[in-house]
């Protein structure tokens, strides 16, 4: 491999890490892989570093310039807030906010934001993301290698935004994303000028069902939760992608076919901006590897 400096974009799991290396002077990605680490990696930093060393040891001749972690937005609090011309502050208006959500101090938790529109003289709608500072500290400062230790950390949804953003896949339509995990489906509602909105199925509760009773509960779910929101925020989309892990099964793709009833349903394999991997084996991680790769561009955009 030549001299160029690649990035590499993490995606936090359960019990595994995404993985996904991008070359910025190409606009490819390179290589995408699954790292199993046993323990969940945000809460055991010891087996995060220890599945990335071992992965580095394989791939000696990666020449890495940065590293970037994206977590599920369920591991954090995501909200659209809409902040009052009156508010001086954007950053102590969010601290009072987030102090009216949780059971503990606001403090306890490291808040970021991102700005959707409006303006200081009719107000504000920002995107609040607050992380317990608890796991948070334990990325930033738990890596015995510093050297590997992810330097931007954000949500999957930051991640896929800005994705879809740098690869050409937003226009002035609404469209919603559905990230499909098999520890819960994201959905988010999205245009290039308009974040709309963002909501969450869980499927703790398909434990010991079988693979098809378990998909075809899951899609009833997420479908019914996609009428609500649409509902609630009045809106009416029928562009939908799909990734995440579940995107690579056949028979969850059916079922979720099934219950959008003839929506159109694409899946995120494919970008005019970015060239994905040939190869069989990362090309058939591309799909659970999304939030990897968005976050490994967000690498270059901190250049």
């Amino acid at each position: 491999m030549d001299d160029t400096k690649l990035h590499l974009g993490i995606e936090a799991g359960d019990v595994l890490l995404k993985v996904a290396l991008y070359n910025p002077q190409e606009k490819k990605v390179v290589k995408t892989a699954i790292l199993n680490t046993e323990t969940n990696p945000l809460d055991d930093v010891s087996s995060f570093e220890a599945a990335l060393q071992a992965w580095f040891a394989e791939n000696e001749d990666v020449n890495v310039g940065s590293v970037s972690l994206t977590v599920p937005s369920f591991r954090a609090i995501v909200r659209q807030v809409f902040i009052p011309s009156e508010a001086k502050n954007i950053r102590e208006y969010l601290q009072w906010y987030l102090g009216t959500l949780v059971n503990v101090s606001a403090d306890d938790y490291v808040l970021d934001f991102v700005e959707l529109g409006g303006s200081a003289e009719l107000g504000r709608t920002v995107l609040m993301i607050a992380m317990r500072k608890i796991w948070v500290n334990s990325i930033r400062k738990g890596f015995r290698n510093q050297q590997i230790a992810p330097k931007v950390l954000e949500v999957d949804i930051l991640s896929i935004m800005n994705l879809l953003e740098t690869a050409g896949g937003l226009d002035g339509k609404l469209q919603c994303v559905i990230k499909a995990d098999t520890n819960g489906v994201m959905l988010l509602w999205i245009s290039r000028d308009d974040l709309r909105c963002v909501s969450h199925c869980p499927t703790f509760d398909l434990a010991g069902k079988s693979r098809e009773d378990a998909y075809a509960i899951l899609s009833q779910n997420v479908a019914k939760q996609m009428r609500s929101s649409e509902e609630i925020y009045g809106m009416s989309v029928n562009r939908f992608l799909l990734c995440g892990e579940l995107a690579t099964d056949e028979l969850f793709v059916q079922n979720l076919l099934k219950e959008l009833e003839g929506k159109s349903l694409k899946l995120m394999d494919s970008f005019e901006n970015i060239r994905l991997p040939t190869d069989e084996e990362s090309a058939n991680h591309v799909l659970s590897c999304i939030g990897a790769i968005g976050v490994a561009l967000r690498s270059v955009n901190h250049d």
